[in-house]
Formats: C-alpha cells, sequence, structure tokens
C-alpha cells in the first residue's frame, strides 16, 4: 500500500479517490506501533491519504525523487523535519530506529602502513566532532587492530554527502592501519552521532607483489601520472581521455572532432594490466580541497581505492567554489539569490539538453537574440560545452547561474530546468523541444514510469512556456496536448534544420567530414533511439543495437557513424573499430547528418531532420511491435515511410548494395513533415514570438 501510495500522482481522480478509502479503511485498525514501524516518509504520506491531503502525498512524493532520504533530524529530540509543510501528529516525526541510517564513504591507499579516509555520519543529523566520533577496527587473519581515528573537517566530503539539510563538513577522518595488503582487511567502522550508534563493515581488497605506484603531478597543462614505465590508459565511461606510455600527461583540455574543448566533468579509472595504488598515499591525511590540482576551468583530485571503484582514479569537477557545492549549500544559496532578487533584466538565459549540449534549435535562436541585441547566457553542466561565439558560459548549480536564471527576461531551453527553479512574473519562455514525435511523449505515454519530481517540475514548466515550437502541423497537434501546453504554438519548422537546408554548397559537410577523418567514403549514420525497459547491470538505460555496424563496413566498404543517444550512453563504453566510428560525443547532430549519405535509425525524431536532405533513409526496426506495446506510437510510418523499412542487417546491406528506389517517398515525407524547412525557420520564429524587428533595429 505504501508503495502505490508514492505513486498516487499518477492516479486519476476515481483512482485517487478509491486509493483515499482503501487506506483509510485499513489505517482504521493500525496500532501506532504499526505507523512507527513504517519508514518516516511512508508513514506521513498514508496518513495524508487517509485523511485525503493529496497535495500532501504529492508533495512527499516529490521531496522523495528529487532529494532522496535525506531530511533534518533535531540532535536530543531525534524529531524529523521533512523540510516540507505538512499536518500530522507530532509522534509520527519522532525518529525510530530504521529512520536513522549510518552513510559510510571511505577511500583506501598504501600497502605498508595502509592509509584510509572515510567520512561517516548518521543522515539527518549533523556531526558535532566535540560530542560524536568514530572508530575504526581492521581484521586480517593475522588479528584485529584499532588505530587511532583523527578527525579533520573537509568541506568537499560535505558538499559530496548528499545531504540537503544537515553539515557533514566535520564527519570526515583518517586512520593509518600498521598492516600490509597481502590479503585483505576487513574494516568495521562503528560511527556514534547523538547516542546513536551504526556500524559498518568494508573489505579493502589485496594488493600483490606486481602492485605499481602511481605518481600524480600536476603541470602547466593537465596532470602528468608516472608509474614506473607501465601502459597506462584513463577513461571515462564513455570516453578516453588519454592513453599512452607512462609517464603519461593528461592535458587540461582535448581534442576531439577537431575542436579544442575542456575535459569533461566526472570520474575517470587509472588502469593498467597490473594493480596500482597512489605513489602518496599519505595524502589521504589531507582534506579533498587540499588535495585538487586547480586548474583554470576545473578541478583534479587524485583518489585511492573506494568499494565499486578503479584502483586509482582522477576525479574532475567544476571550479564552482566549495562553499556553492552540494544539495544544502545550493538550497541556502537558492534563498539568499531568491531573497535578495531585483527587476527581471534585458538578457536571455539559454540552456540545451540539461545543459550538456550546444546546438539544437536553441543555437540559432541564440545567436538570433544575440543579433538583435539582447546579450545571451548559455548554461553549461561543465567547461567541455563550447558555446557559441559572443555568449557568456555559465556554470549550472554556480552562483552566476541561480543569479543569471533569477533575473533573465527571456528563457529558451529544449527540454526542462532544474527542479527547484521557479518562474518570475515577467519572465518569456519559449520552448524548442527537440523533435517532432514519433513515439508517444509525455502525457500520452500510457503507464508512463516517471517520477514524481521530473512530472512536477514539467507541470511547472508547461506552465511558465509563453510559447511551444512545433516543426510541422503534425508536431502541433500532438506537442501541446502531450506537454499539458497552454501557450502559443509556433509552426514555422526547425531552426535547428536551418543549417541543413542552407548547405547547398556542401560546407557543412566538408567540414564535418574533414573532422572525423573521413573522406568522400559512403557515410552511413546509425542513430537509434533509447528504450524505456533496457536497463544495465547497474540499473542506467542499455545501449540497444540492431545494426551489425563492423559488418556493414566490411561488405559494403562504407564508414558507420555509431550515434548513441544520450540517455543510453553512460557506461556503454567505446564502440569504435575499423570502419565505424563512435560519434556519441559529438556536439552537432545537425552537422553529422550533413556529412552523411545515408540515415538508419528506428523511432528516432532524427529521421524528421534528415527528411531535409531527402537523402537515403533505412528504418531498421525488428522490435517495433515490442516498442508500441511499451511506448506506443502517433503514426505508422509503414504507410508513409520515409525510406525501406526492415528488421535486420542483412537487409540493410541489401538497400547499400543494390539501391533504392525510395525517391518518391522521400520527397513526400519532406512534404508532409518539413515543409518549412527552407533555412529560414529562425527567423521566423524570433519574429513569431517577439514581434518583427523595426526599420531602426535593423539599421543599427
Amino acid at each position: 500500500m505504501a508503495k502505490r501510495v508514492r505513486t498516487a500522482f499518477r492516479l486519476d481522480e476515481p483512482g485517487w479517490r478509491a486509493l483515499v478509502d482503501e487506506v483509510a479503511a485499513a489505517a482504521h485498525g493500525w496500532s501506532r506501533e504499526d505507523w512507527l514501524n513504517l519508514p518516516v516518509r511512508d508513514r506521513v504520506a498514508l496518513y495524508s491519504a487517509s485523511i485525503d491531503h493529496r497535495d500532501v502525498v504529492d508533495l512527499l512524493a516529490e521531496s522523495r525523487t528529487v532529494h532522496g532520504p535525506s531530511f533534518l533530524v533535531e540532535r536530543g529530540t531525534h524529531r524529523i523535519r521533512l523540510g516540507e509543510p505538512v499536518d500530522a501528529p507530532d509522534w509520527m516525526f519522532v525518529a525510530q530506529e530504521h529512520d536513522l541510517v549510518a552513510r559510510v564513504a571511505v577511500e583506501v591507499a598504501g600497502s605498508s602502513p595502509v592509509y584510509v579516509a572515510g567520512t561517516s555520519f548518521i543522515s539527518g543529523i549533523t556531526f558535532d566532532p566535540t560530542a560524536d566520533g568514530v572508530s575504526v577496527e581492521a581484521t586480517t587473519s593475522r588479528g584485529t587492530v584499532v588505530p587511532e581515528v583523527t578527525m579533520r573537517p573537509d568541506a568537499v566530503a560535505d558538499a559530496e554527502s548528499g545531504e540537503r539539510w544537515a553539515d557533514q563538513t566535520d564527519a570526515s577522518w583518517w586512520v593509518r592501519l600498521d598492516l600490509d595488503r597481502s590479503e585483505p582487511i576487513t574494516l568495521a567502522i562503528t560511527v556514534t552521532v547523538d547516542g546513536v550508534v551504526r556500524r559498518s563493515e568494508i573489505t579493502i581488497p589485496a594488493l600483490h607483489d606486481r602492485v605499481r605506484p602511481v605518481g600524480v603531478l600536476a603541470t602547466d597543462a593537465g596532470v602528468r601520472l608516472t608509474a614506473d614505465g607501465l601502459d597506462l590508459r584513463v577513461a571515462a565511461p564513455t570516453q578516453e581521455w588519454g592513453s599512452g606510455t607512462s609517464p603519461l600527461s593528461l592535458d587540461a583540455v582535448a581534442e576531439r572532432f577537431g575542436a579544442v574543448a575542456t575535459i569533461p566533468s566526472g570520474r575517470y579509472a587509472v588502469t593498467a594490466d597490473v594493480p596500482l595504488d597512489l605513489e602518496d598515499p599519505e595524502a589521504l591525511c589531507r582534506s579533498l580541497a587540499d588535495r585538487a590540482i586547480d586548474f583554470v576551468d576545473l578541478l583534479v583530485t587524485a583518489r585511492g581505492w573506494s568499494p565499486g571503484e578503479a584502483d586509482v582514479s582522477l576525479v574532475v569537477r567544476n571550479p564552482i567554489p566549495v562553499e556553492d557545492r552540494g544539495r544544502r549549500r545550493q538550497r541556502l544559496l537558492l534563498d539568499e539569490i531568491r531573497e535578495h532578487a531585483g527587476p527581471l533584466r534585458e538578457r536571455a538565459l539559454v540552456m540545451c539538453f540539461s545543459g550538456t549540449g550546444a546546438g539544437d534549435s536553441v543555437a540559432p535562436i541564440a545567436r538570433g537574440l544575440v543579433e538583435r541585441g539582447i546579450p545571451v547566457d548559455w548554461v553549461v553542466t561543465d567547461h567541455s560545452v563550447a558555446v557559441p561565439e559572443g555568449m557568456r558560459p555559465v556554470l549550472l548549480h554556480s552562483r552566476e547561474w541561480h543569479d543569471a536564471f533569477t533575473h533573465a527576461r527571456y528563457l529558451v531551453n529544449n527540454a526542462e530546468f532544474p527542479h527547484y527553479v521557479r518562474f518570475r512574473e515577467g519572465q518569456r519562455y519559449l520552448q524548442t523541444w527537440h523533435g517532432t514525435p514519433l513515439k508517444r511523449v509525455g502525457h500520452d505515454i500510457e503507464n508512463a514510469r516517471l517520477t514524481a519530481g521530473y512530472t512536477a517540475a514539467m507541470e511547472r514548466e508547461s506552465k511558465a512556456w509563453e510559447a511551444l515550437l512545433a516543426q510541422n502541423a503534425y508536431a502541433a497537434g500532438v506537442l501541446p496536448r502531450a506537454l499539458a501546453s497552454t501557450g502559443r504554438t509556433i509552426v514555422e519548422g526547425y531552426p535547428r534544420n536551418d543549417a541543413l537546408a542552407l548547405d547547398g554548397d556542401g560546407a557543412l559537410r566538408h567540414r564535418t567530414r574533414e573532422a572525423l577523418g573521413l573522406g568522400d567514403e559512403l557515410v552511413v549514420l546509425y542513430a537509434p533511439t533509447w528504450r524505456d525497459s533496457a536497463r544495465d547491470a547497474g540499473g542506467r538505460r542499455a545501449f540497444v543495437s540492431h545494426l551489425d555496424a563492423a559488418g556493414v563496413h566490411e561488405r559494403t566498404g562504407a564508414t558507420v557513424l555509431l550515434r548513441s543517444h544520450s540517455n543510453a550512453a553512460a557506461g556503454r563504453g567505446l564502440l569504435a573499430s575499423p570502419g565505424v566510428v563512435d560519434v556519441t560525443g559529438h556536439p552537432d547532430i545537425t552537422a553529422l547528418l550533413a556529412a552523411a549519405d545515408v540515415l538508419v535509425t528506428d523511432y528516432s525524431s532524427v529521421m524528421f531532420d534528415f527528411a531535409v536532405t531527402e537523402r537515403l533513409q533505412i528504418l531498421l526496426v525488428p522490435d517495433a511491435d515490442e516498442y508500441r506495446d511499451e511506448r506506443g506510437f502517433y503514426l505508422d510510418l509503414r504507410e508513409m515511410p520515409p525510406g525501406p523499412v526492415v528488421t535486420s542487417t542483412d537487409e540493410v546491406i541489401e538497400v547499400l548494395l543494390n539501391g533504392d528506389t525510395s525517391g518518391a517517398d522521400r520527397t513526400a515525407f519532406r512534404q508532409r513533415f518539413a515543409p518549412l524547412d527552407d533555412g529560414e525557420a529562425t527567423a521566423r520564429v524570433l519574429d513569431a514570438w517577439l514581434g518583427p524587428v523595426s526599420g531602426l533595429q535593423q539599421a543599427q
């Protein structure tokens, strides 16, 4: 029943009424002990449902999915504050044993002696070093040792704690173990906070004789690793940072697809054929802030082994001041900026794919705003995202970002802003969206598994949209209803396709091919969409490919550009091989479409953009029936396809080798879905949104 109340936000009114009756009937027979056996959010949500307080139930569900398990627990009384206005009996807010959960993180380096750094606290209770404590026992086959624990503040560890309410700066510590790692070491970590005692166990793996220490040095350009002549590789889940023979220099910037960009933030594993360790294990005695290597656009910290991580990692962060990082400090920063907000400024703030991109229809709209004399702040997750010339990059979650959003008169986005934003009266928000939908989206998805946080954020978003873009009349009939848009719908073509429509001389096509190292060979772009239910072992969306890209190259000689959807790219590794180029990290899908001779896709909206070129498209859809049943379609493309519809790689190859006769289909497809993509969509969209530029403005 608790699980059903957590997802009550998905119910219609009759469904909610039935749930209220069921919960009220069941709750009538519950004792106080029955209530208190439930986690605090569940007991308060069930109580609220039993008295028909749907707004509270929805608020608690949103808070759960957005903020996770974090809440504030008062010292002494152990009374819980959920951070939301909730009317329930006081005894329901008294923390029980199961509400007081220990959080423990450790980092290990050294072989003899062994150094361990950690952060340990009871979630929700601010750690007080004068009253609370941490003890450590280390056990091997030779017995148990109890080392001295040195507590030391670590602002970075607090920022990484995930706590929204409690300050855990003082919950960090380190120990020296006078043991060797020739065998595993079991750590028993006991944290005592405000009388609450919790014990956790972590096993440190053994290090063998072949272990090699890795030195990490700062250079003018980046980081230099040394490891006694070993071959090292530094890799993130989706791309290599650098590789070679040690000593390995990793610049703070790297060339990607012909452009130089700052390294993306994230955790990078250092790997080799032998076990690795930090050359200076005593570094763990210092805080993470003290250990960081500071560059202009990023911070790099070398870390030793942690559970589930590589032997040695490099953690790359944005250069946001530590006092502004983490959930708790972000909450305080938001409160401060909102309290002192001034009038709106004649500036625009734009965002593309949650800050990970600088293209789509957002880019031409932003350039058009600059041409109209409106300065543009572009929100980026990190400085690896290169924004168009003449615009100011603003780091997401930074003080500058919060200030820019709060005071911008014009907002442009192709997805949604973070859940915590609050739109202001007078802000003009243009939602460009990111494609003509073939698969059902938003409220049109039956049995959608969207979280309460996302659902609530999208409801606030759509109410703030002054205008929504649709590529064509068909999309204009679908998107407003599916996305609950109540503003205007602008149907003037897609600005992102202007570059395709205007590439008659092939300049964009040539530049893109040159940057990818391609010549005049046949180029096939494979760009499938993601699947809702396909997940990897870690719970992330898995990349689903139905094309044997290497086989296509071997049998046709074509170069295959492989682009995973961003929703399915994390953790899948590089997919390049001879004749196959992984372009998932390429910043501009429009440039890739210009470079391609053939598009192979499935249910992706990219088919409606590629229609502008009237080049060959092949729909590879062996799972069409399953996808229809899972997600649902608006159209049956078999009735009006942009090209051949096939179910296997062999059929794709057959079309490539034997030619295609779908030219008439491609022309009809363009006339239906891209009739306005003539290279002038951006100007028409801006005129429709903001009004035409006056003669005086044009002269200026």
